[in-house]
This record gives C-alpha cells, structure tokens and sequence, in this order.
C-alpha cells in the first residue's frame, strides 16, 4: 500500500513525512489528545502493513542485516483506516473514542472475546472513527473497531489468555 522498494536485508522502510504527518494528524483527531510528541520518533512501515516506530533510523548505521526495530504501534487495515497495537495504543491518552471496561469484561477481552456494546461504558464516541481504544483503569490495552451491537477484538492468539488460570 504504502511500500517504496526494500533493500533486500530490511523488511520495513521508513513512512515518508507526509503520510507520518498525516498519521498522527488522524490519531490526534481520532483520539483527542496532542500527539505532536510522537515527531521525536521514525516511522518504518512492512510489507504487511505494519507500522513500527523508533528511536533508531536505520539509514544512519551500517548493518549487515537487521530483523526487527522498534516497537509495533500499529497496521493500516487499508489507506484511511489505522488500528493502534496494545503497545500503540500505550502512547495515547484518550479524550474521546474509548471504552471503559469493568474487570468482569476484562477477563472477556484478555480472552480474546469478542465485547458488546451493552457491556461497556462508551466514552465520547462517534462514527468516523473505525476504532476505539480499551481502557482498563486508567491503562490502555489496544483496540476494538464497532460491528452492529458488537466490538471486534484484536487480541493477537499468541496474548490470549485463560483469564481463570492466571488470577
């Protein structure tokens, strides 16, 4: 979607200032909260789409190969819509476009299961926005995107938990 050509050696390359820019202009815009902070940071993108951010630019040092940098923050489900990871979604502090889970739903989640609208507390959210951020007493733990009366969960199999066995 967003691919330049790829050295041979890297499996990402860095997202050019216009669509970072444009990136963080939406999450400020989907979330509430000044994301001008998140410039410090270079953004490489995948060959799958996923966005990884760092410290570190890789065009600055001299590497054989190197496999992975960074931190995920996110993927681009396509050109407009961008879905925030746990780790991502640690950057931001929502004003708008969250959920508050209770710890009863917080087992569902950590499960991987899928939450209904009737469980939770929606805070500030309106429909432009295709996904919303999970909050759990004040800590975020990444994104549902709204399907009828239902939120889909991104919880990666290799994160879910057995709620009962590990509290």
């Amino acid at each position: 979607m967003f691919q330049n050509k790829t050295p041979k050696f890297m499996n990402f390359t860095k997202l050019n200032s216009q669509k970072k820019k444009l990136l963080i202009s939406n999450l400020e815009i989907d979330y509430g909260f000044n994301t001008s902070f998140l410039n410090n940071y270079i953004f490489y993108i995948t060959s799958k789409n996923k966005v990884l951010i760092s410290k570190v630019d890789i065009d600055k040092i001299k590497l054989d190969r190197i496999n992975s940098i960074g931190i995920y923050f996110g993927v681009y489900h396509d050109e407009i819509r961008f879905r925030l990871s746990l780790e991502g979604s640690k950057f931001i502090k929502p004003t708008k476009n969250y959920i508050k889970i209770n710890k009863e739903i917080m087992k569902s989640y950590v499960a991987a299961e899928n939450l209904f609208l009737e469980e939770v507390e929606m805070i500030n959210c309106d429909k432009i926005s295709p996904f919303k951020i999970v909050v759990f007493e004040n800590d975020n733990l990444g994104c549902v995107s709204h399907r009828n009366k239902e939120l889909l969960t991104y919880m990666p199999k290799s994160r879910k938990l057995d709620y009962n066995k590990v509290f």
